[in-house]
C-alpha cells in the first residue's frame, strides 16, 4: 500500500510541478515581448527628436571657454556679462 501510495504522491508532484514550468516559461516570454516592445516604443519616441552635434575647440592646453565670452560664472541678463 505504502508503494501506491508514493507513486500517486510522485505523480502528483510531478504534474504540479509541470504546470508551475508551463507558467514561468509563459511568464518569461510574455516579460521578454514587454521588454522588446518597451524599448521599440522608446526608440520610436526618441526618432521624433533632432540630433544635434556640438564641437568644440580648446586653446591647446585644455582650457575650454564654452561661451567664449564669460569666464565660467554665471549671469542671468543682469549687466554685462564682462564686468
Amino acid at each position: 500500500m505504502d508503494n501506491v501510495s508514493n507513486e500517486a504522491t510522485n505523480e502528483l508532484l510531478a504534474g504540479i510541478m509541470e504546470r508551475q514550468v508551463r507558467r514561468m516559461f509563459i511568464i518569461i516570454i510574455i516579460l521578454i515581448i514587454g521588454l522588446i516592445a518597451t524599448n521599440v516604443g522608446w526608440l520610436l519616441y526618441e526618432s521624433q527628436f533632432d540630433v544635434y552635434t556640438v564641437t568644440q575647440e580648446t586653446d591647446g592646453a585644455g582650457n575650454v571657454n564654452v561661451s567664449g565670452v564669460t569666464d565660467g560664472d554665471i549671469y542671468y541678463g543682469e549687466g554685462e556679462a564682462n564686468d
